[in-house]
């Protein structure tokens, strides 16, 4: 009953929260033109002030209110059209007492014509409405029966709403709808202003420390330039400073030059050390170089002999390049000396085109002007020159001429041409179709150590010569003769006895040491292997000193009775290049008289 008191009430302000009860309403008969105004007064004011959301709530309370329709029937009674009561866990509305029967009269047929009302906000409690002055007085209703059995209102019983109602509750609704649009957007454009201030505060934090790391920036790269500059500056003082330097230490050289002649002298030690190497590295690589052929006697002998017919011209170099030297005609006729004769061969070869001509003899012209030069320096220079300025100004001419740019290709081409030369002596010792190794071997191996120790010997103020003295020769008749002075020179040769496997003869280490007698009559001259490195110091003053022997001649004897020197003939195997000697080509054997086989044409 309560709850229908304040239904009942048409302006009573649900979940309003003041105490101040609103004003009774008289009980008046019906007037529509009492209730147009009464309608009339409930327009809403438009406010330009932004409504807090517990206000915009408060307002749709209100609005609900207001849409319960409230029009006085013919007896003074105010009709009110309630809303639907609210449903608990959504199983219909709760019964609070028993059901009592429907009361006959005016109230219960306006409350069965009752239209079911829309949701509302939920109605106070009973001990609120108790207290409330606003209770309408009518019959009484239980308002806790089953509304849902109440059968649905009929428009044509209860009749439509007028048309100015219906367009007043439009208007209202639109006007609602666009305060709550207005409150949306000024929310939305308070939040979009903190945020808009929040980045302009932010931006402008960022443009004063972008300006603090310009102004940083700006003092640093000017410090950076500046340091640029001043270490440019002194990069240009320093060159200057280095330029006049570099003249100052010119001048003094060349004064220190002037006053200290060259100087470019080589020990003993050290030119003999690059002579042996050369020698030594001639001997392992012949030993490899005739190692296929000596292997196998037999075959090597028919191979060389085959290839000799086949390629006379090649095989009659080696055989004249023999028999132009008498030592080693004679030392072929001794078995095991195929390499020894090989490398006695370049040996001499390197010795005369090589260590005794000057500058390989490529400029004759340039060494005949200084050789005009040293002449002259000696005899028609006033004050004349001594030997040791004259040696010395020599050396230091050719080494001005083998430092040039143009003499390197001199020198390549000297190279090239001493080991053609030298390689077509043994080109019958040549497979075919490996012309090409065999003569860059002939040149790694051989050519260019030689020319190196040569230019070493030939800028030194000290003069380095070879010589050697085989000491056998051609006799009237053609036979071959010892010289006497063979045995007188023994302390300065290296002998090697091929009767004792190359052992090195000595006769000072000899115990008891032998006779000149025992000499003439037991040692033999074989052949000469190398020649001997020999070293005149030049002294001021003319003072020439007596030559030194830095590296001794190398030669092969044969020391021993001669029942042993025949029986080592006799035993051992015929040399290579004895076979190759003896054999006679055809155009050796027509020269002797003899015939000539017939070759038929094609």
């Amino acid at each position: 009953m309560e709850d229908l008191k304040q239904l009942d009430d048409p302006i009573f302000p649900l979940g309003c929260k003041s105490s101040d009860p609103p004003p009774i309403p008289e009980k008046t008969p019906f007037r529509p033109v009492a209730a147009k105004d009464s309608l009339a007064d409930m327009y809403l004011t438009y406010s330009a002030v932004l409504k807090s959301s517990h206000v915009v709530d408060e307002e749709s309370s209100l609005d609900s209110i207001s849409e319960i329709s409230s029009v006085p029937d013919a007896m003074g009674f105010t009709k009110v059209d309630m809303p639907a009561p609210v449903l608990e866990n959504g199983n219909g509305p709760q019964s609070r007492g028993p059901r009592q029967a429907l009361p006959k009269g005016l109230v219960a047929t306006r409350f069965s014509n009752t239209p079911t009302p829309r949701p509302g906000p939920r109605p106070q409690s009973s001990a609120s409405n108790r207290n409330s002055s606003t209770f309408v007085e009518c019959d009484l209703i239980d308002l806790e029966t089953d509304v849902s059995a109440t059968p649905k209102r009929i428009p044509e019983q209860d009749g439509a709403k007028p048309p100015h109602r219906v367009e007043k509750d439009a208007g209202l609704g639109q006007e609602l709808r666009l305060r709550r649009e207005i409150a949306e957007l000024r929310q939305k454009l308070a939040s979009s202003n903190a945020r808009a201030e929040i980045a302009e505060e932010t931006a402008d934090r960022m443009r004063e420390r972008i300006e603090e790391i310009k102004n940083t920036k700006v003092s640093s790269v000017t410090e950076t330039e500046r340091d640029i500059n001043s270490a440019r500056q002194a990069a240009r003082e320093l060159e200057v400073e280095n330029s006049s330097l570099k003249e100052q230490l010119g001048d003094a050289q060349s004064h220190i030059f002037s006053l200290q002649p060259y100087r470019q002298e080589l020990t003993p030690e050290e030119v003999g050390r690059e002579y042996d190497d050369l020698v030594d590295g001639i001997t392992d690589w012949v030993a490899k170089l005739m190692a296929p052929l000596l292997d196998d006697h037999g075959r090597g002998v028919d191979d060389l002999l085959m290839n000799a017919r086949k390629r006379p011209t090649e095989a009659g170099r080696l055989k004249r390049m023999v028999r132009m030297h008498p030592d080693l005609c004679h030392g072929v006729e001794f078995p095991e000396t195929d390499e020894d004769i090989i490398i006695a061969i370049i040996m001499r070869f390197l010795d005369e085109d090589i260590f005794q001509k000057i500058l390989y003899g490529a400029l004759p012209t340039e060494v005949q002007t200084l050789t005009l030069i040293e002449t002259s320096m000696q005899n028609h220079v006033e004050p004349k020159r001594d030997l040791f300025a004259i040696r010395t100004w020599s050396a230091e001419a050719y080494n001005a001429i083998l430092s040039a740019h143009q003499f390197k290709k001199i020198r390549a081409a000297s190279v090239e041409h001493l080991t053609r030369e030298l390689a077509s002596i043994f080109s019958i010792l040549c497979a075919r179709g490996k012309e090409e190794s065999f003569h860059r071997q002939f040149e790694k191996h051989c050519i260019k150590p030689a020319m190196i120790l040569y230019e070493k010997m030939q800028v030194s103020t000290h003069h380095f010569y070879f010589d050697m003295n085989p000491y056998i020769m051609w006799g009237p008749e053609g036979e071959l003769l010892s010289t006497p002075d063979f045995v007188d020179n023994l302390h300065d040769l290296d002998c090697r006895n091929i009767l004792q496997n190359r052992k090195a003869f000595n006769v000072t280490k000899m115990d008891p040491p032998p006779t000149k007698r025992e000499l003439y009559e037991h040692l033999l001259n074989v052949c000469t292997l190398a020649p001997a490195l020999m070293m005149r110091q030049v002294g001021r003053k003319d003072v020439i000193r007596e030559p030194q022997v830095v590296r001794r001649q190398q030669m092969l004897v044969a020391y021993g009775p001669v029942e042993k020197r025949d029986s080592f003939q006799k035993d051992g195997d015929q040399t290579l290049l004895s076979h190759l000697c003896s054999a006679k080509s055809e155009r050796e054997r027509a020269e002797a008289g003899g015939w000539t086989p017939f070759r038929w044409a094609g």
